[in-house]
C-alpha cells in the first residue's frame, strides 16, 4: 500500500509545479473530496442541473418547431411571457446560485482542512460544519461582487461612449479596453474567495489583499493558470454533450433524407435534459480543478512575497518531536 504523504502547500511553485500539485491533489484526495461535494453541494447542482436541462430541452422543442413548416412563431414568442417561463428562469438562476457558492466553499473548506491536519482522512460532517459558516460569507461576497461588476461596468463603459462619439474606429479600441479592464479585474479579484476563508478577513480586506499578491508581477501567471484550468475543465464537461449531439445530428440527417421536417420528439426533449443535465452537474464539480489551482496560486504567491513556509521552517529548526514512543516498564 502507498504511503501517504501530504502536500506541502505553503511553496513556491513554477506553472508546470502548479499544475502537477493541482492534478496530484486532486487524484490524492479524489475520494473524501468528491465525498464532500457530492453530500454538500450535490443536492443544489442536482436541482439546478434539472432545472436547466428541462429549460434547455424546452427551448431546444419550441426552437425546431419554429423552423418547420408548421411552426407557430407566435408560441415561441408566448413561451417567453409566460408565468411558467419566468418561474422556471427564476428557480433555475437561484439554484445554479446556491450551487456556485455551496461547491467553492465546499472545496475551499475541504483545503483549509487538509492544511491543518496534513491528511486526505477527512470527514464530511467536518467539511459541512466549515461550510455552513462559510456559506453566508460567501453568499454577501458573490453579492457584493456583483454590484462591483456593475459598477466597474458603468465607469468602464464611459470612455466606450466618449470615444464612440469621436470616432468609429475609436469605439473598437474602446471596446477592447472596456473588455481588458473586466477581464483585469476578474483575475485580479480571483483570490478573494480563499482568502476570506484561510485568512479570515472581510470582502473589502480579502480584495485588496488580493489585488495586492496578484499584481505584484504575478497576474500574467494567475491568468495563464486559471484560464488553462478552466479549459480544461470545459472540454472535460463538454464531453457529456458529445452523444446528444450525435443523435441531434443523426435525427436532422434522417429528415434531410426523407424529405420531412425535424420534429422535436418527447424521447428528443428527455435526451436533451438528460444530456444538458450531466453536462451542468460535470461542470459544476470539475470546478474544483480551478478552485484548487486558486489555492495553489495563493500559497505561491505568499511565499514569493511573505516566505511564510520558510519562516515557519526557520521558527521549528532546534524544536525537539515529543517522543511518542510507550513509557518503558521494568
Amino acid at each position: 500500500m502507498e504511503e501517504f504523504k501530504a502536500i506541502e502547500l505553503q511553496r513556491a511553485r513554477d506553472f508546470s509545479q502548479k499544475m502537477n500539485a493541482t492534478f496530484e491533489f486532486i487524484r490524492q484526495n479524489f475520494k473524501s473530496l468528491g465525498k464532500s461535494i457530492l453530500f454538500i453541494a450535490g443536492p443544489s447542482v442536482l436541482v439546478g442541473s434539472l432545472l436547466i436541462g428541462a429549460f434547455m430541452g424546452e427551448l431546444m422543442t419550441l426552437s425546431t418547431g419554429l423552423q418547420s413548416a408548421t411552426g407557430n412563431p407566435e408560441a415561441f414568442g408566448d413561451y417567453f411571457l409566460s408565468v411558467n417561463f419566468w418561474l422556471q428562469f427564476i428557480l433555475m438562476f437561484v439554484f445554479l446560485f446556491i450551487s456556485f457558492i455551496v461547491t467553492i466553499a465546499t472545496i475551499n473548506c475541504y483545503l483549509i482542512l487538509y492544511d491543518e491536519k496534513k491528511s486526505n482522512q477527512i470527514e464530511v460532517s467536518e467539511v459541512w460544519d466549515r461550510v455552513r459558516h462559510a456559506f453566508w460569507t460567501y453568499l454577501g461576497t458573490t453579492l457584493l461582487f456583483f454590484l462591483v461588476l456593475i459598477l466597474a461596468y458603468i465607469i468602464l463603459l464611459i470612455p466606450v461612449v466618449v470615444l464612440g462619439a469621436i470616432s468609429g474606429f475609436l469605439v473598437f479600441v474602446g471596446v477592447l479596453l472596456f473588455v481588458g479592464g473586466i477581464v483585469y479585474l476578474i483575475f485580479s479579484a480571483s483570490l478573494t474567495y480563499f482568502i476570506q476563508s484561510y485568512e479570515k478577513k472581510n470582502f473589502l480586506e480579502a480584495i485588496v489583499r488580493s489585488f495586492r499578491l496578484v499584481n505584484n508581477g504575478k497576474w500574467w501567471s494567475t491568468f495563464g493558470l486559471i484560464f488553462v484550468l478552466q479549459l480544461i475543465m470545459g472540454v472535460s464537461s463538454y464531453i457529456f454533450l458529445i452523444p446528444y449531439y450525435i443523435i441531434l445530428f443523426t435525427s436532422s440527417m434522417h429528415s434531410v433524407s426523407t424529405g420531412s421536417p425535424m420534429e422535436f420528439s418527447d424521447s428528443m426533449k428527455i435526451w436533451s435534459m438528460v444530456f444538458f443535465t450531466l453536462y451542468y452537474m460535470a461542470q459544476m464539480l470539475l470546478y474544483s480543478l480551478p478552485n484548487i489551482g486558486i489555492a495553489f496560486q495563493y500559497f505561491n504567491l505568499v511565499e514569493l512575497k511573505e516566505a511564510r513556509g520558510l519562516m515557519s521552517q526557520i521558527e521549528t529548526l532546534g524544536e525537539s518531536k515529543p517522543d511518542t514512543r510507550p513509557e518503558e516498564r521494568y
